[in-house]
């Protein structure tokens, strides 16, 4: 309770997952990073505008506490930090080696009330709190 009010003043947030939900790399072309350069990489990568929408909508206009996530690798973070940052978009942005490291940590993270992922395989590990979106349509809360 605060000033009166009795609602629950608890943090909620939302993760997203940013390979093939944000963005997507180059079609027809195996992604390998070849010179180390995760900018010059995501340059590369197509991104998916209803989604990217829909991330600056709940997490600026609605104040939903957010989180990208990406399992791109080690020095790939600040890449996608710089990325989405080139879209006016300001939030923190982990890396993990894979799904099953994400959920472990969502375990601990019980605020993190929905994790938009990219495909079913993921939500199944992640979990009740996963939702699947496609890349072409924006998500509603």
């Amino acid at each position: 309770m605060l000033g009166n009010d009795i609602r629950d003043f608890h943090d909620v947030g939302q993760g997203v997952i940013f390979e093939d939900l944000l963005a997507s790399p180059p079609p027809k072309r195996i992604f390998q990073r070849t010179d180390g350069d995760w900018d010059k990489e995501l340059r590369k990568w197509k991104a998916h505008e209803l989604p990217l929408k829909a991330l600056v909508d709940t997490s600026d206009r609605l104040g939903i506490s957010t989180e990208v996530y990406t399992f791109l690798g080690d020095g790939a973070g600040d890449a996608v930090d710089r990325w989405l940052g080139r879209k006016g978009i300001s939030l923190p942005v982990f890396v993990y080696d894979n799904v099953e490291e994400l959920a472990y940590d969502l375990r601990f993270k019980r605020s993190m009330r929905t994790i938009y992922v990219p495909d079913q395989e993921q939500a199944l590990t992640i979990g009740l709190r996963a939702q699947v979106v496609d890349s072409k349509k924006a998500w509603t809360i």
